[in-house]
């Protein structure tokens, strides 16, 4: 990852001035707009008055007529009714999602790309199937003194200039926060466009401790761990290629493309001397050592477009995995 973030794998441990609050909002985390405030699912329906009565030859004057006319409205039909409350969600979730890409934008560059992307790992990667704890949920905001997520507040403060301007307008969860910011940091940098859903809603403390995967483990503890994430081992794979982004030595720190997957076949580690024995973490060697990991590598060094939309996939699952969302 980045000159400062990248001794971890991405899911392994190892400018509003309106008030004083929202400058302390900046050095105090977790800020108190990470609430679970924000919302793209609870729209209220436009109201229109009922139709005008009939009229012509055909009026049906009395009581009788007046319950005829009171009763038009009802006999829409529900599939229009939902249609339209589908089709006003669909517009501002729309809108909200294309403020949070406008404000992120104006916060991130390549250079700090990689320590966002970082801090979508960290958030998702908590999650465990077996207890249903963790996920994205925003919680990482809660654990940046733990050391695995060393280095990763100064990627909070980066988006926490970009979520006062948004919280202005309409506020935004930590965790759609992270993940649409995640999204636009692999974008930037030459990878895929991911559209992410959103409506996540924030924990409101930390996650367990102890539930991202170690960087020293093998492949096999590796692919275990995966799949308790609900990862098979082409996912794991295809999402390991994040460090394709910072500074460990797999092609350009802000490119993100399949370079990692052929540096990885090269074995530059094994080369004795040398800087090129500081390239990658155990982890990422330990990939190419197992024979169901490596087919994938090989495709992915193949075919570049294979890794985008395996990874954008990948992603899409990750940003999902625990997330409690908000209900109609």
């Amino acid at each position: 990852m980045s000159s400062t973030v990248a001794n971890h794998h991405p899911l392994l441990s190892s400018a509003s001035t309106a008030s004083a609050e929202q400058h302390k909002s900046l050095t105090n985390f977790p800020a108190k707009s990470q609430r679970p405030t924000f919302s793209t699912l609870n729209f209220r329906p436009n109201h229109h008055p009922p139709p005008p009565p009939p009229s012509g030859p055909n009026l049906v004057v009395g009581r009788r007529g007046l319950i005829s006319i009171a009763t038009l409205p009802c006999l829409v039909p529900l599939t229009q009714i939902l249609g339209c409350l589908q089709a006003n969600a669909a517009q501002s979730s729309t809108k909200e999602y294309l403020l949070i890409k406008e404000e992120v934008r104006k916060v991130l560059s390549k250079g700090k790309a990689a320590g966002v992307l970082r801090l979508v790992f960290h958030d998702a990667g908590t999650f465990d199937m077996d207890d249903k704890t963790g996920g994205m949920n925003g919680s990482i905001v809660y654990e940046l003194e733990r050391p695995e997520n060393s280095g990763l507040k100064k990627s909070i403060k980066v988006l926490q200039k970009a979520k006062i301007q948004i919280d202005a307008i309409q506020p935004v969860s930590w965790g759609d926060m992270i993940a649409v910011a995640g999204a636009e940091a692999i974008e930037i940098c030459g990878g895929p466009s991911i559209q992410v859903s959103l409506g996540r809603l924030d924990s409101p403390g930390p996650d367990p401790e102890g539930k991202l995967p170690e960087e020293s483990l093998n492949a096999s503890s590796l692919k275990k761990c995966f799949q308790r994430k609900g990862f098979s081992t082409q996912e794991l794979v295809a999402l390991s290629g994040a460090h394709t982004l910072g500074s460990k030595g797999f092609g350009s720190p802000t490119s993100f493309d399949n370079a990692y997957y052929k540096i990885l076949l090269e074995k530059p580690w094994a080369n004795p001397g040398g800087m090129s024995s500081m390239i990658g973490l155990p982890s990422d060697h330990a990939l190419v050592e197992d024979e169901e990991c490596l087919s994938w590598i090989k495709k992915y060094a193949e075919n570049e477009n294979m890794f985008f939309e395996d990874f954008k996939n990948a992603y899409v699952k990750l940003v999902n995995s625990g997330v409690r969302w908000n209900s109609l």
